[in-house]
């Protein structure tokens, strides 16, 4: 299981960006998940998984978030993608419930909502958290960090 980690900074909620970009994420991913043969499940927010479907009788877990800094191509000069590493805690919840027939996905969004990365829950470990300075938030913060190779560009739209 994660830990949080001691002393760290965690990004308050912040109401307007999550209205700004939730409901869009969480659209563009059902709708990209149905195409591929999955019946969405639920989609309400319990603080949980933002998406819960099923296909071929396997159980998906998916969490969605936008980066709306991308557009276009993705820059090769950010070598990674970063997730805040306050999303442990789901990383612990899906490991108590983790069954042979279940699977967890992330999914980073394109700002036009045609490109996603996919990362699969096992590649978010202590090893890839580290602290970064925010210039935008003068601050640090700690992500898991996912070299850009190890996680699948996959077209939504």
């Amino acid at each position: 299981m994660l830990e949080p980690i001691k002393g760290s900074y965690y990004r308050k909620f912040q109401p307007q960006s999550y209205k700004e970009n939730d409901s869009k994420a969480k659209i563009v991913i059902t709708n990209y998940l149905e195409n591929n043969g999955h019946t969405i499940l639920d989609t309400e927010e319990d603080y949980s998984f933002d998406i819960k479907s099923e296909k071929n009788g396997d159980r998906y877990y998916s969490e969605v978030e936008m980066k709306n800094q991308w557009t276009g191509d993705w820059n090769p000069r950010w070598t990674e993608i970063r997730i805040p590493y306050r999303k442990y805690r789901l990383i612990n919840k899906y490991k108590q419930m983790q069954g042979n027939k279940t699977f967890c996905n992330f999914y980073i969004i394109r700002r036009d909502c045609e490109k996603a990365w996919r990362i699969k829950d096992y590649q978010l470990t202590k090893e890839c958290a580290k602290e970064i300075w925010l210039d935008n938030a003068k601050r640090y913060e700690h992500f898991f960090h996912i070299p850009y190779q190890e996680a699948e560009l996959v077209n939504i739209a």
